[in-house]
């Protein structure tokens, strides 16, 4: 996976505690955070847009519209169900990292292959 190596994907967390966990993943690429998602560039391989409670999903909605984008969500209560919407992937807090990892880069490679 050499091309995961040079990309840096933004991380849309205004709160910095999504970044702050991805960082302990060990993804095989950067990450860059963005505290809006506004400030994502088109041409983003995807973005990874933080969601702490239940995920705006107007804000996914807008985001997957302009770049494929993962929702990683924090302090989701165990019997609320992952949303349906347009992201391509959703993780959570609750999950291993080695399986946020394996979700993450999957989706890393879909984008660009």
């Amino acid at each position: 996976m050499a091309t995961a190596l040079n990309v840096a994907i933004p991380v849309v967390d205004p709160y910095g505690s999504v970044f702050r966990l991805l960082r302990s993943v060990e993804l095989p690429f950067s990450l860059f955070r963005v505290e809006d998602a506004s400030e994502v560039e088109a041409d983003a391989p995807f973005a990874i847009l933080s969601s702490y409670g239940k995920a705006d999903a107007a804000v996914v909605e807008e985001l997957s519209g302009r770049v494929r984008t993962v929702v990683y969500a924090v302090q989701v209560r165990a019997n609320e169900p992952a949303p349906l919407m347009r992201a391509m992937a959703y993780v959570s807090d609750r999950m291993p990292n080695g399986m946020i990892r394996d979700v993450i880069v999957s989706a890393l490679s879909r984008a660009t292959g």
